[in-house]
């Protein structure tokens, strides 16, 4: 009797060994495993986007999208060194012109196009301690006043330009004559979410800053600054936001979906009437 009790034992070890050991082969991921999605975009691009990807996941679960906002020329240099971006938005076309005009083509052909567009405003702060200069800033060309210390503007050197928008900027003070004047009053910010964190707090790196440059939808998000005057479309080149697949992609088809979703109703409503945004 204590034999066979001993057997049984022994039987029901060894099967319950066998288990645990085959359940270290057994696969317990989803069947439907999530897809990334890497999507580089410009900085002034942020909120909305982050709306819009709510939306999206909400339409195809098994995507999982993940951004990287910069400035775009930073973006750009990223990317060139190999960042595993599916999809690039720029804030200016001449970073998708690099990828898409080296040789071969970075850009898959035909993916290109204008998600929005957006306009250039000279911004002063609202929030107590407001200098005299700042207060007294009416338009664009008031720069030029000895009471303005400082202006932040986005980084507008590089080829392309690290900031579009700090380009543009450029282009405005050109086309006005007076950029040389207000040069030494430049200070220049990496993105243009800096610019408006400086004219917000009034200071960047150090030095007083009066006013700054960056998009109407930037300054929108603001009750801390206020638009002093929005530059003429006619002053830069257009501010329009191109995006690209990067042929770089092995989600090429979830690319195409994410782009698609983008120039569809629900994100156009959401970045015109959300945010600002001027439709393509």
């Amino acid at each position: 009797m204590n034999r066979r009790r001993l057997i049984a034992w022994i039987a029901t070890a060894v099967t319950s060994m066998m288990l645990v050991i085959g359940s270290q082969f057994v696969n317990f991921s989803p069947a439907n495993s999530a897809t990334t999605l890497n999507v580089y975009a410009a900085s002034s691009l942020t909120n909305a986007m982050n709306d819009i990807k709510t939306q999206y996941q909400s339409a195809n679960p098994s995507v999982n999208v993940v951004y990287t906002f910069g400035a775009s020329g930073t973006l750009l240099s990223q990317i060139q060194a190999g960042a595993p971006a599916d999809i690039f938005i720029s804030a200016a076309t001449d970073q998708l012109d690099v990828l898409q005009n080296s040789s071969p083509s970075k850009i898959v052909s035909g993916s290109r196009k204008n998600v929005v567009k957006n306009r250039l405003v000279l911004i002063a702060p609202t929030t107590a301690p407001v200098s005299a200069g700042s207060a007294a800033l009416t338009t664009i060309n008031g720069l030029t006043n000895a009471n303005i210390t400082g202006i932040a503007i986005g980084d507008y050197t590089g080829t392309p330009p690290v900031v579009p928008a700090g380009n543009y900027a450029k282009q405005v003070l050109t086309s006005r004559g007076i950029f040389t004047t207000v040069s030494p009053k430049l200070y220049l910010g990496s993105n243009v979410r800096t610019v408006l964190t400086a004219v917000e707090n009034k200071t960047l790196n150090g030095h007083t800053i009066d006013a700054g440059f960056v998009y109407k939808t930037d300054a929108a998000l603001s009750n801390k600054v206020r638009v002093v005057e929005t530059a003429l479309t006619t002053e830069s080149d257009p501010i329009t936001y191109p995006l690209g697949i990067l042929t770089r992609t092995t989600v090429l088809s979830t690319a195409q979906s994410f782009s698609t979703y983008l120039s569809g109703a629900t994100a156009q409503n959401t970045f015109k009437n959300t945010y600002g945004f001027i439709l393509p």
